[in-house]
C-alpha cells in the first residue's frame, strides 16, 4: 500500500509539473504574441507619423497664388463669383513679420483689406463655430455679394493636426483649387465644405471626398489637390493672420467693423446690412 501511494504521489508530481509547464509555455507563448502585436503597432505608428512629417515637409515654403488672392491671403468675390485680387504670382509664408508682441492676445482693432473688400471672414474649415456661422448665413452673404458687396475668405489651418491629415489644409487648399479652376461653383463650393461639418463633426474630409465634393458642385480639381497647388499659399494666408492679431476663428468684418454675435443676439443679416448701409 505504502509503495502505491508512492506511485500516486509520484504521478500526481510528473502531472503537475506537466501541468506547471504548459501554463509557462502558455504564458510564453501569449507573451510573445503580445510583444509581436505591440512591435507592429509601434511600427505602423511609426509609419504613421514620418509619413505625415515628409508630408507637411513636402509643402514648400513659396508657393502660386490662385488669380481671386489678395494681398493678406484672402479669397476675394464680387457679383458672386472669385475676381482678380492684388497678390503676387507666388507667395512666401516665412517672409510675414512676426505678430507684435505687445499686442499679442489683443482683437485687432482693424484688419487690413477693408478698402478692398466689404466684408472679411477669417475661417478654418474644422472649426464647428465658422461652420455653424456659414450654415446661418450662407444665403445672406450670397445676397450681400448679388447686390454688389465684396466678399474675402481668409481660410486658415489653425486647427490643423496629424489625426485628421492636416485637414484644413487640404480644405483650405481645395477652397483655392475651385476659385481658380472653377471660379463660378467657388462660393457654393465654400459653403459646402463648411455645411460638410456636420457629417464628419471634426474629423475633416479626405482629399477623395473634398474632390467628391467639388464635383457635386460641377468642379472638377483633382490634380490641384493631389499637387497641394495651394498649400504655401494656405500658409501664407495663415501667416498673415497671426501677423494682423486673429486669435480664433471666426472673426467677421464688414466695412472695417468686427461683428460680435453679444450684443442682443443681433442677427448677422441686419446688423450687416446696417453697416453697409451706414
Amino acid at each position: 500500500m505504502a509503495k502505491n501511494k508512492s506511485a500516486r504521489s509520484s504521478r500526481d508530481t510528473v502531472r503537475q509539473a506537466h501541468a506547471n509547464q504548459l501554463a509557462a509555455e502558455k504564458r510564453r507563448s501569449r507573451t510573445i504574441t503580445w510583444t509581436i502585436v505591440g512591435v507592429i503597432a509601434a511600427i505602423v505608428a511609426i509609419i504613421v507619423v514620418v509619413t505625415l512629417m515628409n508630408s507637411s515637409r513636402s509643402i514648400p515654403d513659396a508657393g502660386p497664388a490662385p488669380t481671386a488672392a489678395t494681398a493678406s491671403g484672402g479669397l476675394l468675390f464680387e457679383d458672386g463669383a472669385p475676381v482678380e485680387g492684388d497678390s503676387p504670382a507666388e507667395v512666401d509664408a516665412t517672409t510675414v513679420e512676426e505678430p507684435d508682441p505687445d499686442t499679442a492676445g489683443q482683437v485687432p482693432t482693424e484688419v487690413p483689406g477693408t478698402d478692398q473688400a466689404d466684408i472679411i471672414i477669417y475661417a478654418d474649415a474644422n472649426c464647428v463655430y465658422c461652420a455653424q456661422f456659414e450654415t446661418e448665413n450662407a444665403e445672406t452673404l450670397n445676397e450681400l455679394v448679388d447686390d454688389g458687396h465684396s466678399l474675402e475668405y481668409r481660410i486658415v489651418n489653425y486647427l490643423d493636426n496629424p489625426g485628421t491629415e492636416n485637414y484644413s489644409s487640404r480644405a483650405a487648399n481645395a477652397m483655392a483649387c475651385v476659385a481658380e479652376e472653377s471660379p463660378e461653383h467657388a462660393m457654393d463650393f465654400v459653403h459646402e465644405v463648411f455645411m460638410s461639418y456636420n457629417s464628419h463633426q471634426g474629423a475633416g474630409l479626405s482629399n477623395d471626398e473634398l474632390t467628391s465634393l467639388a464635383s457635386e458642385v460641377g468642379a472638377d480639381i483633382n490634380g490641384c489637390v493631389s499637387d497641394n497647388t495651394f498649400r504655401p499659399f494656405v500658409n501664407f494666408t495663415t501667416a498673415k493672420a497671426v501677423e494682423t492679431g486673429i486669435a480664433g476663428t471666426p472673426s467677421v468684418w464688414v466695412n472695417g467693423v468686427q461683428y460680435e454675435n453679444t450684443a442682443n443676439g443681433e442677427p448677422f443679416q441686419e446688423w450687416a446690412e446696417a453697416q453697409l448701409d451706414g
